[in-house]
């Protein structure tokens, strides 16, 4: 499993980052909270990751702390929740923000994110409580 990724950034995209490691670029899946932090291309990044390998690819997602790592990775092990809808979370509202909302029981909240709805919120809600 990789578990962090630091090289140079290349480019920086609307849902990904290019960066350079070693001699190859990886392209790495991040949240737009993440992205926003890692600076202009050029600049040193380091990024706490998630490897996903599934039948029809890999992914590479990177987040710019180990808590937004972690709650990527327990959202996605939710039945319903893809790593698209699971970084559009966390591009919405860091790990805590996320967590709280999910306390507090915060379905109106949760569903004002692009592609989850008042079911996706409520189950949400119940699974991560």
């Amino acid at each position: 499993m990789i578990a962090g990724i630091s090289g140079v950034l290349e480019a920086r995209r609307a849902d990904h980052a290019i960066i350079r490691v070693g001699g190859f670029s990886l392209r790495v899946f991040a949240p737009a909270t993440t992205l926003n932090r890692l600076g202009e291309p050029g600049a040193e990044v380091s990024l706490h990751t998630h490897f996903q390998v599934r039948e029809d690819g890999m992914a590479l997602y990177g987040f710019s702390g180990e808590e937004d790592r972690d709650a990527f990775e327990r959202l996605i092990a939710v039945s319903g929740v893809g790593p698209k809808i699971a970084l559009a979370l966390l591009s919405s509202m860091d790990a805590r923000t996320l967590f709280k909302a999910i306390a507090d029981e915060d379905q109106q909240r949760l569903s004002m994110v692009s592609g989850v709805g008042k079911k996706l919120a409520a189950k949400l809600v119940l699974e991560l409580k």
